[in-house]
């Protein structure tokens, strides 16, 4: 069994819904049909530091545009930041681009797939755009900003199905994510009750989460460098004045355009568990943040410090499971792991009748390599006889995605996966939000029964001719 998921009636009618106009819309594209010699012709919707990774991995394609909307060099840029101008460079026969919608109009005919690495609250829009012209699709984690955009995209993947979506989860491939699920379903640790899920050193969060006061500052005019093409930046969010502490990266924890450390690495550690317990909507989700978490840093920002409580309902034989976030704080050591041993900074604790399952930051877990997995105690671990893998092991995840474009076949992790995943990180956000109330969710409504407001962050308003495509 693989991550895909087959979605219900009601969670169909929802993304529909969710769609507005683009749920009655036909395809104004047809995929064009590839065989498995032929190199798919790609256009990258932005290119720099992870656009940059995507695209190297996806490099024996022909690599036909890119785009971006920062073209300044590394003198100009502080840090490991990989520039998207010196990733142009090394693809000379790419046409280059400042405006997605532009390069997928002007190059229509020469695409047959599109990776999409932009800021997060442009996700749908451009991925929305280019399965509407009957592209492949493969586009970052989180797959969107709000969960009504999450729904949206579902929506079309089930409405093109000869499109193959991915969603960029990239631990999803690994060897480590596939022995979690395998070794859970087969009773490694017994039964669930309780899962931690954490990232306790975001990876670049000294950049990502400024403090709180730059939000007193943030407004000021700054002059905007040439080769930023700020408003495109911006593109369906409210317009603002540029600002350095935005770009690069720094986008992230701004509620304008990121989804916070949540929505950047929740995806990747809530897949294992999620894949292998198969959970779908929780019964109830409790958040709370930092107590500096106020004022205009709450309207603006994502929180430093949060936690989130999810509580899954009883699938078949197997028991409710209490789920925990813990973003930028780290939970308690399990018993049985070595006190000199510090935790991974980021991954998850699966605690069972039998014992207990540690995973590292599976995202970083090459392809065939376990990395990232302990079982504890030592007792369990030296009892437990592996199982059979049942599960395929790709080449890559950006390879899964074009072979299943050539292939007719969508992905493991295609966007009603992904989707899920991304929506369960939201729904956290929204709960952060509401720090201190314990939100009630009915899965069948696909709502919050106690609080409108909750439900009104499942959208947000687009600035003027950047609606989401119809």
């Amino acid at each position: 069994m693989n991550g895909t998921r087959t979605l219900s009636r009601r969670r169909v009618l929802a993304g529909a819904a969710a769609l507005g106009g683009l749920g009655a819309m036909r395809a104004l594209g047809v995929p064009r049909v590839l065989s498995a010699s032929d190199k798919a012709n790609i256009a990258f919707i932005g290119i720099g530091n992870y656009g940059a990774a995507n695209l190297r991995e996806l490099a024996g394609e022909n690599i036909v545009a890119v785009c971006d909307v920062d073209w300044r060099d590394r003198s100009q840029l502080s840090g490991k930041f990989t520039p998207a101008i010196e990733v142009a460079a090394k693809h000379p026969g790419a046409k280059r681009f400042d405006d997605w919608r532009v390069m997928l109009e002007q190059m229509d005919k020469n695409i047959d797939a599109v990776v999409v690495c932009t800021a997060d609250h442009v996700h749908a829009h451009a991925a929305l755009t280019a399965m509407k012209m009957g592209k492949h699709v493969y586009c970052e984690k989180p797959l969107a900003s709000t969960v009504d955009e999450v729904r949206a995209m579902v929506a079309a993947a089930r409405r093109y199905p000869k499109q193959a979506t991915q969603t960029g989860i990239v631990g999803h491939a690994s060897e480590d994510v596939r022995l979690i699920v395998e070794w859970i379903r087969a009773g490694a640790i017994g039964a669930v009750e309780r899962i931690d899920v954490f990232q306790s050193d975001w990876s670049s969060g000294k950049r990502y989460i400024n403090a709180y006061q730059d939000c007193e500052h943030i407004g000021d005019s700054v002059p905007v460098p040439e080769e930023v093409k700020w408003d495109l930046f911006v593109g369906p969010a409210p317009s603002r004045n540029y600002n350095p502490m935005y770009l690069p990266l720094r986008w992230r924890n701004w509620q304008d355009f990121g989804t916070g450390i949540l929505g950047d690495h929740g995806p990747h550690f809530f897949d294992p568990v999620v894949w292998a317990l198969e959970l779908d909507y929780p019964e109830t989700i409790e958040g709370d943040a930092d107590a500096d978490y106020s004022g205009k840093a709450a309207k603006e920002m994502f929180a430093r410090v949060s936690h989130v409580n999810f509580r899954f309902p009883a699938r078949g034989n197997r028991p409710a499971v209490a789920v925990k976030w813990w973003g930028y704080d780290t939970p308690p050591v399990p018993p049985g792991w070595k006190k000199e041993e510090p935790l991974p900074t980021g991954g998850g604790i699966v605690y069972g009748t039998k014992g207990v399952l540690v995973y590292g930051p599976v995202y970083s877990s090459v392809v065939g390599e376990k990395k990232q997995v302990w079982l504890l105690p030592e007792e369990v671990d030296r009892q437990f006889q592996r199982p059979s893998r049942t599960i395929p092991r790709p080449s890559s995840h950006w390879v899964e995605w074009i072979d299943a474009a050539k292939q007719g076949k969508q992905p493991s992790c295609n966007w009603e996966y992904g989707g899920h995943i991304t929506e369960l990180c939201l729904l956290g956000n929204i709960a952060i939000a509401h720090g201190g109330t314990t939100l009630r969710f009915d899965g069948k409504k696909q709502r919050f029964l106690n609080s409108e407001s909750a439900n009104a962050m499942f959208g947000r308003k687009y600035r003027k001719g950047w609606e989401l495509p119809a």
